[in-house]
């Protein structure tokens, strides 16, 4: 694999982030993983559940259909990639854009000319029990997805669909996002701080922050207007919560609790954050996108958001922007941070499903990893990312940490609830504006899950 620096990834779009993050509108929230079992090597759930499956890639002529809403250049540059290495695989692309695809995707794989491959998106876990995707245990088992792909658990399904984490396995990722510390190099050096800031502790941050304040600037840029505190929180949350805990949560575990000491501790140092005016003044009134787009121009030392913010972060401050992990709750403790992903599922309709499986077994590939870094994600096996300089070496290196240890955990808002991204957005509006206090903010969030699990 060459080491030359890849070129800078186009940014993210805000409909690419959605896709990367999971972080839908209302009425779709996808089901995302735990940190314990995100990393390769991992054992999944569905590992051996199905008979024996054959990896032989199919010789004769096909033509596999594709729906997606990916409006990134990844899942285009992978099926280049793998018709380029498959020639007698062809494929017929079906592009829809984000909000119609979640409008329309289930009654896509639902008729009788379903697509071959989809994206999978939050509510099409609703066609597991209908046994319109295709369960590939089986090709997961032959192929050893298990130590290729991180995050198999999050399409990982009970017969019901309702429950992830055990079960079947209905896909696997094609690219991977995960959520890191941005800071201005410039900035830092102007405040006496360390260059680049190394933190040991969550305590350590805060008392950068402190020293931001105090030297005049904005300490974290943030934007929550459309509950873009919720990076913030979730990173918290990765450092503080127990990782089981995290994974009953995303998982859908009927008893999952988001209230506990933990989650207070949380909680409670965005709170805090917020109070002490370490935080972009007015929020609430300030949108994710801006906030990225303000940090980029220069405003700020310090912005806690993924790996689609790197290329307009680099972009805007060049040499200055670099990125560390969010550190851990003690000195030495592992790394956690919060991530998802965009996964690929097959129809159960599909004449062809074993050329669908080869192309979802060439997304963990060396080859594949090199598209999957163009495009801004981090690829599954996180050894192959292309060496890069500057800000995405920072990015490389950070991921690489991540899955060193573990350390990728989901979003809450894609708590197996639809309706827990407006219940978070709604709720860190009233936390930072001081509307409600720590208790009923996580009481809220604790109610929506409770109402849908119950």
């Amino acid at each position: 694999m060459s080491h030359t620096p890849a070129p800078t990834p186009a940014p993210l779009s805000r409909r690419a982030f959605l896709a990367a993050t999971g972080a839908a509108a209302a009425g779709s929230s996808l089901l995302v993983a735990c940190g314990g079992s995100l990393t390769p090597g991992a054992k999944s759930s569905a590992e051996g559940s199905a008979s024996p499956a054959s990896t032989a890639v199919p010789t004769g002529k096909i033509t596999l259909v594709v729906a997606d809403a990916d409006d990134t250049t990844m899942t285009p540059g992978l099926l280049d990639a793998f018709r380029e290495k498959y020639p007698n695989i062809t494929f017929k692309r079906q592009y829809t854009g984000w909000d119609d695809y979640l409008k329309s995707i289930n009654t896509t794989m639902s008729a009788d000319s379903a697509p071959d491959i989809a994206q999978f998106v939050s509510g099409m876990n609703n066609l597991i029990k209908g046994r319109l995707l295709l369960d590939v245990s089986a090709y997961g088992k032959a192929y050893g997805w298990a130590g290729k792909f991180p995050g198999l658990d999050q399409v990982t399904f009970t017969a019901d669909g309702r429950t992830a984490g055990t079960g079947a396995l209905y896909g696997v990722p094609g690219g991977l996002s995960f959520e890191g510390v941005y800071y201005n190099k410039a900035k830092v050096k102007q405040l006496g701080l360390t260059a680049p800031p190394a933190p040991a502790t969550v305590a350590e941050l805060e008392d950068l922050f402190a020293k931001a304040k105090a030297g005049g600037e904005t300490a974290l840029v943030a934007g929550n207007l459309d509950g873009g505190l919720n990076h913030a929180f979730n990173v918290l949350l990765s450092v503080f919560l127990k990782p089981e805990d995290r994974e009953a949560w995303a998982f859908g575990h009927k008893d999952a609790k988001i209230t506990g000491p933990e989650a207070v501790a949380a909680a409670t140092t965005l709170r805090r954050w917020v109070d002490k005016g370490y935080v972009t003044p007015k929020v609430n009134g300030t949108s994710d996108n801006d906030a990225t787009a303000a940090f980029a121009k220069g405003e700020g030392v310090f912005r806690i958001s993924g790996n689609w913010a790197a290329a307009a972060v680099a972009k805007g401050l060049g040499e200055n922007a670099g990125l560390i992990n969010m550190p851990p709750g003690t000195e030495g403790g592992p790394l956690r941070t919060t991530g998802a992903g965009v996964y690929y599922c097959v129809s159960s309709k599909s004449k062809n499903p074993a050329a669908a499986a080869a192309f979802l077994d060439f997304c963990a590939t060396r080859q594949a990893s090199a598209v999957t870094a163009k495009a801004g994600f981090m690829a599954p096996d996180a050894a192959a990312m292309p060496q890069q300089t500057g800000l995405l070496g920072d990015v490389r290196a950070g991921w690489q940490g991540i899955v060193k240890d573990s350390g990728l955990q989901p979003f809450i808002q894609n708590a197996s609830t639809p309706t827990m991204p407006d219940t978070l957005t709604t709720q860190l509006q009233l936390l930072a504006g001081g509307k409600v206090g720590v208790e009923k903010f996580l009481a809220a969030l604790q109610a929506d899950f409770d109402q849908f699990h119950s």
